[in-house]
């Protein structure tokens, strides 16, 4: 099944899930083949996505894919970022519908893989990087084994791991912002714990330098961890002050274990990210342009690049005088 906006439902889209009224009565059953009216009419109830079967037309790209998912998740964060600055309680239903759906299609397609390109860069906002964090940690979350209910509690703690932010604020609350969104999310029923640790402990640190409690070592859940190391990275990535590579991210990540994060965790967020995917168009030392024409897998920073001058293939790791020097 695909989960999508009823904005975007055509018509010969077939219902994957049953639709009821707040008081149970049923509305459409699943199977129905929906036409212009049914459409217009479920549109007109103010759904805002649905389920639907998955057929070859709708089975896209992979890239097209993350661009739907990505706006799921934007429009999930807008609906409780509106919610919060009102003061009003989280709209957590369709936040635990949406992470159901969500780790379902990360365990099962297989060639989804967030890459330097899908990173949302020069956008500095709470939901453009909590998005670039919930992709990455949901994968990562798959690369080390993790269970469809673990990824789903890894979904809703990272997609939502800064609502604490989400209130006003003069920028003294920044080092209480996990704590703030914990008791935000415990108000809610249906959380899982685990996604409430994950709130409470993406600041903290292995070494115990994090905050806001100074957790440390066993303590820190391996789930927070994720985050953790998904938002550093997320944060390093979009410094507007610098042009900065996937190599150099890679590099920072690989910095940070042992001290921040445990290495099974960093292992798992160098699996989950592919810096430089095939068909990447590259500029390297000397100005030379290539294009990625294999990976590496012990080093996905040093890829076998086809040289345009030559046409000759070339690999990074047996020439480590050659630097990616720029994404074209």
């Amino acid at each position: 099944m695909r989960f999508v906006r009823a904005d975007q439902l055509v018509e010969g889209d077939r219902l994957g899930k049953s639709i009821y009224t707040s008081e149970g009565r049923l509305v459409l059953k699943q199977g129905a083949l929906l036409d212009k009216r049914l459409i217009e009419g479920l549109r007109r109830r103010s759904l805002r996505y649905l389920f639907i079967e998955t057929t070859e037309a709708r089975n896209a790209h992979p890239h097209a894919l993350k661009e739907n998912l990505r706006a799921q998740m934007k429009d999930l964060l807008a609906l409780v970022t509106a919610a919060v600055q009102r003061g009003g309680a989280v709209p957590i239903e369709p936040v635990l519908e949406w992470s159901a759906h969500m780790s379902r299609i990360v365990m099962e397609e297989r060639d989804l893989m967030y890459h330097y390109e899908d990173l949302l860069r020069g956008d500095d906002s709470l939901i453009a990087h909590s998005v670039n964090v919930c992709f990455l940690a949901m994968l990562t979350a798959k690369a080390l084994g993790y269970s469809r209910q673990r990824i789903q509690n890894v979904a809703i703690g990272s997609l939502l791991h800064d609502i604490g932010l989400f209130r006003p604020h003069d920028g003294t609350m920044v080092i209480h912002h996990p704590q703030v969104g914990y008791e935000l999310l415990r108000q809610s029923p249906g959380v899982p714990a685990a996604a409430l640790r994950i709130v409470m402990q993406h600041h903290e640190q292995l070494n115990g330098r994090g905050f806001p409690h100074g957790t440390k070592g066993a303590e820190l859940a391996e789930e927070a961890q994720i985050c953790g190391l998904c938002s550093e990275f997320s944060y390093f990535m979009n410094d507007r002050l610098a042009d900065k590579l996937p190599c150099g991210g890679i590099e920072y990540v690989m910095s940070k274990i042992d001290t921040s994060y445990s290495y099974a965790v960093v292992r798992g967020f160098l699996k989950a990210f592919v810096p430089y995917p095939i068909g990447t168009e590259l500029r390297l030392t000397g100005g030379l342009l290539a294009t990625v024409v294999e990976l590496n897998k012990g080093h996905l920073a040093r890829p076998v690049v086809r040289l345009h001058q030559f046409g000759t293939k070339f690999n990074l790791m047996e020439h480590p005088g050659f630097m990616v020097e720029a994404v074209v």
